[in-house]
């Protein structure tokens, strides 16, 4: 009897922890990149690339130099699925000088968000041997395709020319239980963006 009554005691434990294990939320998954484009390099980071839907997620893009001259940025597409919604305030350039908020001057798209370098107060340089630019956004996941890897990039246009990775990734694979909030964000377009890449070519 006593025996019996121990056995039904561990299963209902068993029974207790599984059930806490599968409440459990996932943890977050980051995925990171880096390439080369000739005499620049990039990393991009996801910070959590199997978000659930209600999730928010970070995005970030660091620039460096590899040589010496300098590549100033005068506009930057970060390029997103149109699933994801951008947290208002939240896009910003880290420089040797500290955090920039970008808004006013940015763009919001469906699926991208721009930022016009050329009408802030600061610029985006990438200095070799100095300090890395780094741009980051955060987004809130909306009703994506569960299970399907969905693709990120980004796009910009220089003072050495037009440089697009709007495919390059990471990718990220919304799946899991929803979370809490949707996230808002806003739509404007003025056109600038457009006007400077017009006749731009190749960077290096």
């Amino acid at each position: 009897m006593i025996r019996r009554a121990l056995g039904h005691a561990a299963a209902a434990i068993g029974v207790g922890a599984l059930a806490v294990l599968a409440a459990a939320p996932a943890g977050a998954a980051p995925e990171t990149i880096t390439w080369n484009n000739n005499t620049s390099q990039y990393t991009r980071t996801i910070s959590n690339a199997t978000p659930a839907v209600g999730d928010t997620i970070t995005v970030t893009t660091t620039f460096n130099r590899l040589q010496a001259g300098d590549e100033t940025i005068h506009w930057l597409k970060d390029w997103h699925p149109a699933c994801l919604t951008y947290v208002t305030d939240s896009a910003k350039l880290t420089d040797a000088a500290g955090d920039h908020a970008v808004e006013p001057y940015l763009e919001i798209g469906s699926d991208f968000i721009a930022g016009d370098f050329t009408a802030t107060s600061y610029r985006m340089v990438m200095k070799h041997g100095g300090p890395a630019s780094t741009f980051s956004a955060r987004y809130t996941v909306g009703s994506c395709a569960t299970g399907t890897a969905l693709q990120t990039g980004m796009e910009y246009l220089s003072n050495l020319g037009h440089v697009d990775f709007a495919a390059k990734g990471p990718a990220i694979t919304v799946g899991g239980t929803p979370g809490p909030g949707g996230g808002t964000g806003s739509s404007s377009g003025s056109g600038i963006l457009d006007s400077l890449l017009n006749g731009a070519g190749s960077g290096s």
